[in-house]
């Protein structure tokens, strides 16, 4: 059996990573001979992470014919065509406009002889079904055009555990909309992002899960157990919230507040006898901002200190795992920030910027711990603080709890798709389920 993996993923995103690493090992468990392959923002990283053939989801991608572009007498014409049709603004466009749109159909071609190979498309991941990230020509017509081309091949489609939203767009909604209607199952990793593909008119069966990076065998991974200390330590990961040079919401007062407040929190943190490890699960989007806190905490304490708060970004969820493993409290702006804190038993809050964050958080009875991104401030971020600790035990039994319940019924999903006794059973009953009516999704 060949089943496809498409995640818009590739750049270092570690909770993309997780959700990936989660849904190969289920896959292979049940289906040891199963051929898996990847579809990405990145194919060679993909490759290289998961040890799985990838294939890019779009027409262009990091490194593409980097091979063919040394020592090719037909690039050094380039620059020179493209100062000639500089001096032509209109003839430019169009040429621009001409070529992206032989490339596109070159791509679909190519993806379309890939996907009649597979027996199946998986669409997931959490942030499949949204816009955030440059509008309705990213992720929601990418999901749409491999959508249709799955169907086309007739070939299986499945949306396994996805999240939706923002869709604020006409097109957007109408790409996610038909890609729905055209999968064989779809399951959304929140009560939430179902609710809103249904409000786009989307009548068939859904389902709702836990995130799938739940299913996470924390086995595989070696995890310390950490001691109670006198100086416990505190793991805070910031990110690129509204930084003009890498957020889609472009606020630099809005980025500059929320790193003067983290910074103040982080200082009274250390007066209050805390230990504190900075740490990111995705250089691409933090970078800077892991630059600009730096920054603002250098006047106030040694070069010396620095360096040791101040972690290397992980490369891998391993080693992400190893890190988080060490603290005792985490403070994290991250969807799967959150979801690595509930498996690892750790008391978290949650700065959150998207409506996931707060209903993940809500839905674990963790509401409290929640804070706006754009709205808090040191002194309730302290009293936050002030209570996760003083609750500690008592939230780090009831995520091992929730972490249980989730990873059990993943399993029980994962059984129903992928065990091979169950599969033919599951193909008739998708295909019911697909051209008959609609009921509610389960929990």
């Amino acid at each position: 059996m060949k089943i496809g993996l498409l995640d818009h993923m590739g750049y270092g995103n570690l909770g993309d990573a997780a959700t990936q690493e989660a849904l190969i090992a289920s896959i292979k468990m049940r289906l040891p001979d199963a051929d898996i392959v990847g579809f990405s923002l990145n194919p060679d990283d993909t490759r290289k992470r998961h040890n799985i053939l990838c294939y890019s989801i779009t027409h262009w991608h990091p490194g593409l014919n980097k091979s063919s572009q040394i020592g090719t007498d037909s690039r050094s014409f380039q620059p020179r065509l493209k100062a000639i049709l500089k001096k032509i603004p209109v003839f430019s466009r169009i040429v621009r406009r001409t070529l992206y749109l032989v490339r596109e159909l070159v791509h679909l071609g190519r993806s379309f002889k890939v996907l009649r190979s597979l027996d199946s498309l998986i669409i997931a991941g959490g942030g499949q079904l949204c816009e955030l990230w440059r509008g309705p020509w990213s992720h929601p017509y990418n999901v749409f055009k491999f959508s249709l081309l799955t169907k086309i091949a007739n070939r299986k489609l499945l949306f396994l555990n996805v999240g939706a939203g923002p869709l604020d767009s006409t097109l957007s909604r109408v790409f996610i909309r038909c890609s729905v209607c055209l999968a064989d199952y779809v399951s959304f990793r929140d009560i939430q992002s179902q609710t809103l593909v249904r409000r786009l008119g989307v009548k068939r069966q859904t389902r709702v899960f836990s995130d799938s990076v739940y299913a996470l065998d924390m086995s595989d991974y070696e995890i310390s157990n950490t001691a109670r200390a006198s100086r416990p330590l505190v793991g805070l990961n910031p990110i690129g919230f509204c930084d003009p040079r890498i957020w889609p919401k472009k606020d630099f007062s809005a980025y500059s507040r929320y790193l003067d407040n983290l910074a103040a929190f982080l200082l009274w943190l250390l007066s209050s006898n805390y230990r504190i490890r900075i740490f990111s699960g995705e250089t691409s989007v933090d970078v800077y901002a892991l630059e600009d806190l730096k920054g603002r905490l250098l006047s106030s304490l040694p070069s010396a200190d620095i360096n040791e708060i101040f972690m290397l970004p992980s490369e891998n969820v391993r080693d992400l795992m190893a890190q988080m493993s060490e603290f005792e409290f985490v403070i994290t702006s991250k969807f799967h920030g959150v979801v690595f804190s509930h498996m690892l038993s750790k008391p978290v809050i949650a700065l959150s910027y998207h409506n996931k964050i707060d209903d993940l958080m809500r839905t674990v009875g963790h509401g409290q711990y929640c804070l706006s991104i754009e709205n808090f401030d040191g002194e309730r971020l302290k009293n936050t603080f002030t209570a996760l600790v003083e609750n500690a035990p008592e939230l780090k039994s009831q995520f091992r709890r929730i972490t249980g319940i989730y990873s059990d019924a993943l399993k029980t999903q994962f059984d129903e798709l992928f065990v091979p006794e169950n599969l033919q059973f599951i193909s008739h009953k998708l295909a019911t389920e697909r051209d008959g009516a609609v009921l509610g999704g389960s929990v």
